[in-house]
């Protein structure tokens, strides 16, 4: 019966965290600089990326080269690890969530 429920739980983390079902759950991610005066929002399943994010803010500080002196991209969106269904986008796609984290 263990053996059941062990092997049950397993599949439904595996099944959850395939490509069509992270394209309904995933959530938004959100990004900004420092002081707040470059922000990104990362919609899931709209093709906004975090690729496109970096590729923005290369813009963003090619446009504004003061900021460009120690500026980083912080995450303003929590990890959250009990989402089970995106255990694998945290496995995955890691680059976002080793991203410093910031309040929004």
């Amino acid at each position: 019966m263990k053996k059941k429920i062990i092997v049950s739980v397993i599949v439904i983390v595996l099944v959850s965290n395939l490509p069509i079902f992270n394209f309904i759950t995933k959530e938004n991610y959100s990004y900004s600089n420092e002081d707040g005066s470059f922000r990104y929002d990362e919609e899931g399943g709209k093709g906004r990326s975090l690729e496109n994010c970096m590729f923005q803010y290369g813009l963003y500080l090619c446009k504004h080269p003061e900021k460009d002196t120690g500026s980083y991209l912080y995450r303003t969106f929590t990890i959250k690890p009990w989402r089970f269904w995106e255990w694998g986008e945290m496995i995955f796609h890691s680059e976002r969530f080793k991203l410093p984290y910031r309040k929004p």
